[in-house]
């Protein structure tokens, strides 16, 4: 072998070493998108996931002008502060929904398996959309915002899924963008439905209607109901996706029949006995214990003829230091990343002020999807291709301290965009992109290390689904405090206090969240 020939060599091995346990050399080829296991399962893992980030992210273009549509008790519209408030009680109130069943869900998930629990979360979606989407006033809106969050706290659930499937921690790079790929793809999507879809009417742009269709009639009596009932569709296909393609990965329910595999089986039965004009031939015994066999086959073996587990330890026993340590941090992120997102969208759609720091962008609906859109676009892009290679090269608590010092330059260049307006637009929009891109790099690489970290800091099976549910609850709760505290500092900055502190709040707050990550040590995980 040549001198070049053994330091490429070696190259790749010190490259491989960096996400691998085992510190001798892997003769397996190198991990890569190809190669990656399970792929069907998790992409129907994704297309399942893909629900929240698709409905949450679809009213962020339109949501000041939907609860500037509500009527208020005095019947004149309500303020530009009043809509902060309000919009961060929507989306703090779902947050907390699901802070309050995150841990039962994934308790619950750890009991009769990760597949029911992943469908009652969707069609819980579904119902609590199509009610959000005909509300008639805020008090209405609210209640369809709490139920959504009670209905959907299985974010964890769906985390332990991916953890389960791919335990190989080389791959594990890759498996771990699938839900923040879905969230990206829901940020680019999302806001396009929703900025296109809204008010199809014209009602309050005075525009022509969408596409110069006759709409329905409820669309103008609830202009903003459109791109929601569109988003229930898409649900509806997504939970049809689960039930079919999704495997249970819980060990205990693995070797038990699937539901989805009866239903099809059901259906190839009824289709056999449809008449075709052709002569049938009774079916031979051999086909028919062909059939029932199938119908008793698990779509996953079991591990063995009479699987025995291990049982679970008690609860307070679950949470190592490790771990406990792990879920501060998983709690960090959130609580600046969302409370930013919230605050974005509503000071992209502010109205300006003659004090550039009391007022926000003034972009229409379009535009604001437009620019969450780029933000959802650039993530795709960076998960695909940027994060796989760099994440090999520096590691995983590398990276994830990398990601964590870029949240806070994102934050203090936010509030100075409204110098920019003033400028041109051209400079505004460049403003806009750079903040975004900031902001997409630290959150591309923040979010699927803070899983894998969490996934391989439990090193004790039959705990993983209550580990990420815990998980969950502290995500959602961040998520409520955060947005909610913000959307008020937000409207007290546009009251006298200036917009630029609650930006620069979030700024010490994501240096917190970095100085805690360098506390962290990857874990074995269950895959050892």
């Amino acid at each position: 072998m040549s001198p070049r020939s053994r330091s490429s060599s070696t190259t790749s091995d010190d490259l491989l070493l960096a996400i691998e346990d085992d510190p001798k050399h892997d003769p397996s080829p190198p991990a890569s998108w190809q190669n990656l296991p399970h792929k069907t399962e998790l992409m129907a893992l994704a297309f399942c996931r893909f629900s929240e980030p698709l409905t949450q992210t679809s009213l962020l273009p339109f949501i000041y002008y939907l609860l500037q549509s509500f009527p208020t008790a005095d019947g004149s519209p309500p303020s530009a502060s009043t809509i902060s408030k309000q919009a961060g009680v929507l989306q703090s109130s779902f947050a907390f929904a699901q802070c309050l069943t995150g841990f039962f869900w994934g308790w619950l998930s750890d009991h009769i398996g990760r597949k029911p629990v992943i469908l009652m979360g969707i069609a819980g979606t579904i119902v609590s959309i199509l009610g959000f989407a005909f509300a008639d006033n805020f008090q209405e809106a609210l209640f369809w915002k709490v139920l959504s969050g009670v209905l959907n706290g299985n974010v964890g659930v769906f985390r332990t899924v991916v953890g389960e499937t791919v335990r190989e921690k080389k791959h594990q790079a890759r498996a771990f963008l699938i839900m923040p790929i879905c969230f990206n793809v829901g940020i680019v999507l999302g806001p396009m439905l929703g900025g296109a879809l809204a008010d199809p009417m014209g009602k309050y742009s005075g525009s022509p209607p969408l596409w110069g269709v006759h709409w329905p009639e409820w669309t103008e009596r609830y202009p903003y109901a459109l791109p929601n009932v569109v988003n229930a569709v898409f649900l509806m296909g997504s939970w049809f996706a689960g039930l079919f393609l999704l495997q249970e990965t819980l060990e205990t329910q693995r070797h038990k029949p699937d539901m989805g595999a009866r239903v099809l089986l059901f259906f190839r039965r009824l289709y056999r006995r449809v008449p075709t004009g052709h002569t049938k031939q009774p079916p031979s015994s051999s086909s028919s214990g062909t059939e029932e066999e199938t119908e008793r086959t698990p779509l996953l073996p079991s591990p063995s003829e009479s699987p025995s587990f291990e049982p679970r330890p008690p609860f307070l026993s679950m949470f190592t230091p490790q771990i406990l340590l792990t879920l501060l941090c998983f709690t960090f992120t959130p609580l600046h990343n969302a409370t930013w997102m919230q605050l974005y969208s509503i000071f992209l759609s502010a109205p300006s002020a003659s004090n550039p720091l009391l007022g926000g962008l003034n972009l229409s609906p379009v535009s604001v999807g437009t620019a969450l859109s780029f933000l959802g676009t650039l993530g795709i892009a960076m998960q695909l291709i940027v994060y796989p290679p760099v994440q090999i090269r520096l590691g995983l608590i590398r990276s994830y301290r990398w990601s964590n010092s870029l949240f806070p330059i994102a934050y203090l260049l936010t509030p100075m965009l409204v110098f920019l307006r003033r400028i041109s637009d051209a400079a505004t929009w460049a403003g806009i992109s750079g903040v975004l891109a900031i902001q997409v790099a630290a959150r591309t690489f923040a979010f699927p290390a803070s899983i894998a970290l969490l996934t391989n800091a439990v090193e004790v099976p039959g705990v993983l689904g209550t580990i990420h549910g815990v998980g969950s609850s502290l995500m959602a709760l961040s998520r409520t405090v955060g947005p909610l505290v913000g959307s008020w500092g937000l409207a007290k900055g546009m009251e006298g206090w200036g917009v630029e502190w609650v930006f620069w709040t979030l700024s010490l707050i994501a240096a917190a969240s970095w100085t805690v990550s360098l506390r962290l040590k990857e874990g074995r995980g269950l895959g050892h």
